[in-house]
């Protein structure tokens, strides 16, 4: 046990390490590689070393707070959830780990739904909008997810008064897709016809339709797509 705390000391510390101009101006891949194995034995602790990560996410743009959520996508210890979460609730600008932070919650899965869907209603009664933890929840496919995007969908279309100037009717819908439920093309719809809505908005909620009801012909435009702006970008580069 006395060796475990040892080890466990020994890798936050080297974590902790990274946060220093030095590891600031390499990229992550580089980081990524020089912290592998620490990571992988971190990984190997599992729930052992929750605590002391959790501690990591109390510091945002470090290196070490962006690889103890990386662990946490791993380990996918529910004890973590509260941690992320608190995380993303402080909006920090650090899009690269807020997004780590997203995938972690969708990663841990189904303990992650109801301290994210208590967390969304908080701060959608107080008209704020996180879109890290929308795309945490609606990401992580089941039926309270569904339910829960289903039902804050229809009450936009019954009161968008509500939800002028803070909601983003189109991220909030967009994984409709990831639950590949169709049964929601009804429903998105409607929101087509609210009053109101941007053309912006519009157009990504006809996709987010469009990908429902046919999948594949959507993929291979998106695919397409990709195709074009890479070799767009190779011509550029020549």
């Amino acid at each position: 046990m006395q060796n475990q705390v040892e080890m466990l000391n020994k890798h936050i510390e080297f974590l902790k390490s990274l946060d220093n101009e030095e590891f600031y101006n390499k990229d992550e891949n580089e980081v990524r590689k020089y912290a592998h194995n620490t990571i992988q034995e971190l990984i190997q602790l599992g729930n052992q070393a929750t605590k002391d990560l959790v501690e990591l996410l109390r510091t945002e743009f470090t290196w070490s707070c962006f690889f103890a959520i990386t662990v946490f996508r791993e380990t996918k210890d529910p004890h973590a959830v509260p941690g992320i979460v608190a995380f993303l609730k402080r909006e920090s600008d650090d899009s690269m780990a807020n997004e780590e932070a997203m995938f972690a919650l969708q990663d841990i899965g189904d303990p992650s739904i109801i301290p994210l869907i208590e967390d969304l209603e908080g701060t959608f009664d107080t008209k704020r909008y996180n879109s890290y933890l929308v795309g945490a929840l609606t990401g992580i496919i089941g039926p309270a997810p569904y339910d829960f995007m289903v039902s804050i969908t229809k009450d936009f279309i019954s009161r968008p008064w509500w939800y002028k100037g803070w909601f983003h009717i189109e991220d909030f819908t967009y994984n409709f897709v990831q639950q590949g439920r169709d049964d929601a093309i009804p429903l998105l719809k409607q929101v087509l016809d609210v009053k109101g809505i941007t053309v912006a908005e519009k157009r990504e909620l006809e996709d987010t339709i469009r990908a429902l009801e046919n999948p594949e012909s959507y993929e291979k435009d998106i695919l397409e797509t990709a195709n074009e702006l890479s070799k767009a970008t190779q011509d550029i580069n020549l």
